[in-house]
């Protein structure tokens, strides 16, 4: 009731304030290709006086072609169009005065120049990062380097977004953080969005988006926001699709294809891919000194990983008729992995006497397999395309397994094990439902909805270690666990959108109840919660001259804890450093202020944003050690604080028609404090990263590119971790019609074979240092061909289940809870 009154007035004042200001008028049309009729986005709008060629009010046009010039004062103008390799359009338009204050001119079509193919192209460059009101979006498709160049390197490119020295993805700087798949959940990267983006070839993505300030539509997990990934291409002419082959060293390889088809009413889009992702052999070293008595932990060693992963997802629907729409989703996923991993393990006393030695060997192998299967309804109102009723059901299952045969060698004075096997057999199931209704204002959007997540999860872990006497493996019920896990979430939100002139205001409220009951029963512990959130979001934003923008925001978010960090088993795969969860873990909310500015301006693009996000009784990884028995013990807790003030940069440039420039950045100035073992403990510096990227496009359809890229050290509570530098080159070409065919040639870190990267903690009684020394370079070379027509993309429905609500975002390969 208070939102619906809130609306009205509003809307009131704003009725007041336009019968205050002087009368203006408005004009609006579609742009459109002369030939093809096929609506042309970013055509630059002018208009100007009739005797004069300055610009009066300047736009783009739309993805669907559109434009709106409004705030125009009475009397006369002219409307000129300019897009590069088409030829300049100009007309005299109709005199706006009272009671004719708005022109609609319709579909304007415009003509293409003799060179436009090749034109066309430098004009995409321009564009290829555009900002709206809660997202910023990279073009994947209009980058020459994505016909070269995996999903997680071009990850690198978008704003807000960057690995750090494993090629873990962070957004904003932060691990906490969704992904979805056209707008919606996906079982592709529920699991490890690393290891997906690193088998997906760039070219089967269209965009990338970043929602940092996510409104009451979108669940209120992930501090650091959401990752859109769109994949499906626009279609040309009855079918298209394409075809993608790769292949690399060290020994990996990649394949993929995509189609759209669409017959009558009923249409289908479907991608997939299967690839083999060899991780070289690496060396590893790890020591950590017992402050107390001097003691030396070393291990030494090194391993390789090689990873099998397959793919298929697509989407069908079926127009009932103009009002009602049917379309479904499938998925289907699956990954195998095989490690290896051989150490040395030896202490050493205060004077540097070996006390114990031995050798462990490691072989693990893995697996994983999920399906999803979705419904959506959509019905569109007859007064206003843009007033919807969407209803929607989702489904999906999961199981993995993961196995580790470890096996110890004694060099000296070992007394544990000579064997050790491990299994863990996990599986979930999730169904959600959704109803979401969009209602248009003339200007003005009121959307409510309603969701309900439910969760089953379950998982078996057995230890079991070799018996001499008997010549076989018996269980350890001590390191042996069992657990059901289930949590339901209900949730309801409302939100509107007020625009008036050149500005815009978005606001709305999301409630959440979480309802958690798990049993972990060889642990004989439980974890029963029940909570709820109520999560407010806000966005003022200002249009200004020659299409730059400005957007105050803020927002909370959730960090709900999910079943990894819940999962009390003691991971004791490695003797002297275990891990486990916490199932006393409580829900994090973190707050978010943002301002951001945009510009564009002919060829050059420049994107700012300064956000600062804190986070009380946030939940945060922490290492405890016993100089006792000289083990340390990693679990989560909601230990303390965290403030982050972090600035944004990103800008694109194109110079003599042909170069390409592209600039992406952040700085990070962060403040972390908490209480671990009774110490409290606080630490605070400077981090961020930096990536620039320059492509040449030569005669006969060459493309030449190289960039460079730096991480710097991150600021942990205990420590920090390493920086790291990276840099590539890429040559492709294309050929045949319509650059149907391309060929591709890529170099990452053809200067640097191996790269070292480490991580350090420092407690008041132990002080460690990892180290990993990883091949970086790596060879790839690529085909893609594209065939088919497609007169018009299938139908979509414009809202959809999107599960973006646990926390996320990091790259652990485990199953449920392991």
């Amino acid at each position: 009731m208070k939102q619906t009154i809130l609306l009205a007035l509003c809307l009131l004042l704003s009725s007041f304030s336009r019968a205050q200001s002087p009368a203006t008028g408005t004009i609006k049309g579609v742009v459109v290709d002369s030939l093809s009729q096929k609506p042309l986005s970013y055509v630059t709008v002018v208009v100007s006086k009739p005797e004069k060629d300055e610009p009066v009010k300047s736009t783009f046009t739309q993805d669907n072609g559109s434009f709106t010039v409004s705030g125009l004062p009475l009397g006369k103008y002219k409307l000129i169009l300019t897009y590069v390799g088409y030829k300049p359009f100009s007309m005299e338009l109709p005199t706006l005065e009272a009671g004719k204050d708005v022109a609609d001119l319709g579909n304007i079509a415009i003509a293409s120049s003799a060179k436009q193919l090749q034109e066309v192209e430098v004009t995409a460059e321009k564009m290829l990062i555009t900002q709206d009101i809660d997202k910023i979006s990279y073009n994947v498709e209009l980058d020459p380097e994505s016909k070269t160049l995996t999903a997680l390197d071009m990850l690198r490119k978008v704003p807000m977004l960057s690995l750090d020295s494993e090629e873990n993805i962070k957004l904003n700087g932060s691990s906490s953080y969704k992904v979805l798949v056209n707008g919606k959940a996906s079982t592709l990267f529920a699991r490890n969005p690393k290891d997906v983006f690193r088998s997906m070839p760039a070219n089967t993505i269209k965009r990338i988006e970043v929602i940092t300030d996510p409104p009451a539509k979108y669940d209120a997990e992930g501090i650091g926001g959401i990752i859109n990934v769109i994949t499906h291409n626009e279609p040309n002419n009855g079918y298209n699709g394409s075809i993608y082959l790769s292949q690399s060293t060290p020994n990996s390889r990649y394949g993929s294809a995509n189609v759209t088809a669409k017959m009558g009413k009923f249409g289908i889009s479907a991608y997939g891919g299967i690839s083999q992702y060899t991780s070289p052999s690496y060396n590893s070293s790890f020591e950590r000194l017992n402050k107390e008595t001097g003691a030396l932990l070393l291990q030494d060693g090194g391993g390789k990983e090689e990873n099998f992963f397959k793919y298929v997802d697509g989407e069908m629907s079926y127009e009932i008729d103009t009002l009602n729409l049917l379309s479904a989703k499938f998925s289907l996923n699956s990954s195998d992995w095989e490690a290896t991993a051989l150490q040395t393990v030896e202490e050493l006393d205060r004077v540097g006497n070996r006390t114990s030695a031995v050798n462990r060997n490691n072989a693990n192998t893995g697996g994983w397999g999920n399906y999803e299967l979705g419904l959506d309804y959509q019905h569109t109102f007859k007064r206003n395309k843009n007033q919807l009723l969407t209803l929607s059901y989702k489904i999906g299952d999961e199981t993995s397994d993961n196995k580790s045969n470890l096996s110890f060698t004694d060099v000296f004075n070992y007394r544990g094990p000579a064997d050790t096997r491990t299994l863990n057999n996990g599986s979930s199931v999730e169904q959600t439902l959704q109803a979401d209704y969009v209602h248009p204002f003339k200007k003005h959007t009121l959307e409510v909805g309603a969701k309900t997540i439910l969760r089953d999860n379950a998982s078996d872990y057995y230890y079991r270690n070799y018996n001499p006497e008997t010549d076989s493996f018996v269980e350890v019920p001590s390191l042996t666990n069992e657990f059901d896990y289930s949590q339901d979430i209900y949730a309801g939100y409302t939100s509107f959108s007020l625009r008036y002139d050149k500005w815009g205001l978005r606001a709305g409220a999301r409630l959440e109840q979480t309802v958690v009951d798990a049993d972990f029963k060889s642990s004989e512990a439980a974890a029963k919660q029940d909570y709820l959130n109520l999560i407010p979001s806000v966005s003022l934003t200002r249009t200004l001259k020659n299409m730059a923008s400005l957007k105050l925001s803020y927002t909370q978010r959730i960090e709900r804890p999910s079943l990894w960090y819940l999962n009390p088993y003691v991971d004791r795969t490695n003797e002297k450093s275990i891990s486990y969860g916490n199932p006393k873990l409580d829900p994090a909310t973190s707050h978010v202020f943002s301002l951001s500015h945009s510009l564009f301006k002919g060829s050059n693009s420049l994107n700012s944003t300064l956000t600062h996000a804190f986070t009380n009784s946030a939940i945060q990884s922490y290492t405890l050690f016993n100089p006792a028995d000289s083990v340390s013990t990693t679990t989560y807790g909601n230990i303390g604080k965290n403030a982050t003030t972090t600035l944004s940069l990103s800008g694109n440039s194109t110079l003599f028609k042909k170069l390409s420039l592209n600039l992406n950045g952040t700085l990070s100035y962060s403040q972390l404090s908490g209480n671990i073992g009774g110490e409290d403990l606080e630490n605070s510096g400077i981090s961020g990263y930096m990536y620039s990227n320059a492509s040449y496009r030569f005669e006969k359809n060459w493309r030449a590119g190289v960039n460079i890229g730096y991480y710097a050290p991150r600021v942990l509570l205990q420590g920090e971790s390493s920086g790291r530098v990276w840099h590539g080159l890429s040559l492709s070409k294309s050929f045949l019609k319509d650059e149907k065919a391309s060929l591709s040639i890529s170099v990452q870190n053809p200067l640097n074979k191996y790269i070292s990267n480490y991580n350090e903690l420092n407690g008041p009684d132990f002080y460690q240092r990892s180290e990993y020394r990883n091949m970086t370079r790596r060879v790839s070379i690529g085909f893609n061909y594209k065939f088919g027509k497609l007169k018009e993309d299938i139908k979509r429905t414009k809202r959809g289940i999107k599960n973006d609500d646990l926390k996320g975002g990091g790259d652990s390969k485990g199953g449920s809870g392991s």
